[in-house]
């Protein structure tokens, strides 16, 4: 019943957004606002008609307050622009709660969006990268000493985020576990530079005494296949794919609007270049390691930056900056909201 009352407001953002999106680069503040609108008169009815209870209505709030600290994380991050954040938050109020999922719904329908959009980069990178680069980097990520290093931290932390999520709500989720033991090998990796291993061997010799779900053929199915999606998507996404989703361009050839894939900061009074981390943490490490030249760049360079960055050539060791490859966002958000509704919850849940 719910569905109907949201569906067609749905289909209609997604849409009019998308197209905008695509033609013109930018999503409108009013299509944010007439969902808004629409929501509250939608929620208000249904709870005057006793098919919202003031629990439900909760949910819906925090879900909303929630969905927009999420949002401008990822657009402080360099994920996506403050429209598409934006977007997330109106798409999350048009859709159905579903009781399992109660506060952290919103946490599905991030999934279900980044979902569809990894998938169709890792297969353009699978086609734009030579034979050659491809097997080069699969021998990397599957040598011994690789395996051996990332199997006891994947083991060890999926139990850990698997009972955070069951306390959530959220209960066995595939494609939350594997962006939460994503995040937290980015943090000791890259950010602390701690070593994974020992960490993971303890944390695996604590799951081998108390988890006994790890003994059954479901687990170690999924154990698998999650294993095996982190070792290929953090290859191809994140070592192979930084080549294909950005792109050299000469300081001199720099224009309005273009993303960096790189931030450029001053350590010891000197310049340098760092890969731009795509994670809030990873911002505010590049803000302690140096000053940062450019503060938040999600909506491009500005002709201040470009004068700015050309009056420093003299000063600059670098004559080119990696340019991100942009593409429209607002079409993923409106698939993973269908995704959502269609699936009431993660879509990933149909078929494992």
């Amino acid at each position: 019943m719910l569905v109907y009352w949201f569906l067609p407001m749905v289909l209609f953002l997604g849409i009019i957004t998308s197209y905008e999106d695509i033609k013109f680069g930018k999503i409108r503040n009013k299509w944010i606002l007439v969902a808004i609108v629409y929501s509250i008169i939608a929620s208000s009815i249904l709870f005057s008609l006793n098919y919202y209870d003031t629990n439900y209505l909760i949910k819906i709030l925090a879900n909303g307050l929630f969905s927009i600290i999420f949002g401008f994380a990822i657009w402080y991050a360099n994920l996506w622009t403050a429209g598409d954040a934006k977007l997330f938050f109106a798409f999350t109020i048009l859709m159905p709660i579903h009781k399992p999922h109660s506060y952290f719904f919103f946490l599905t329908y991030l999934s279900n969006t980044f979902i569809p959009l990894s998938i169709i980069l890792l297969f353009y990178i699978l086609f734009k990268a030579g034979k050659k680069k491809k097997l080069f980097y699969l021998k990397k990520t599957f040598s011994i000493k690789i395996i051996f290093r990332l199997i006891p931290f994947i083991f060890g932390f999926s139990w850990i985020i698997g009972l955070l999520l069951g306390i959530a709500g959220l209960g066995s989720n595939l494609v939350l576990s594997f962006a939460g033991i994503f995040l937290l090998y980015y943090i000791f990796d890259a950010v602390l530079k701690i070593k994974i291993l020992y960490i993971g061997l303890l944390l695996s010799l604590a799951r081998l005494i108390f988890d006994k779900s790890i003994y059954s053929p479901q687990f170690v199915s999924q154990f698998l296949l999650l294993t095996f999606l982190f070792m290929l998507v953090r290859v191809f996404l994140f070592s192979v794919g930084s080549g294909y989703l950005s792109k050299e361009i000469k300081l001199n050839d720099l224009e309005k609007g273009m993303i960096p894939a790189e931030i450029i900061i001053k350590i010891n009074g000197k310049y340098a270049k760092r890969m731009k981390s795509f994670s809030l943490i990873g911002s505010i490490w590049h803000n302690k390691i140096g000053k940062p030249l450019f503060r938040n760049l999600a909506r491009g360079l500005s002709n201040k930056d470009i004068l700015k960055l050309k009056s420093l050539q003299k000063k600059l060791p670098f004559k080119t900056l990696r340019i991100q490859t942009t593409m429209p966002f607002a079409p993923f958000l409106s698939l993973g909201a269908l995704l959502t509704i269609i699936s009431q919850g993660n879509f990933i849940g149909l078929f494992f």
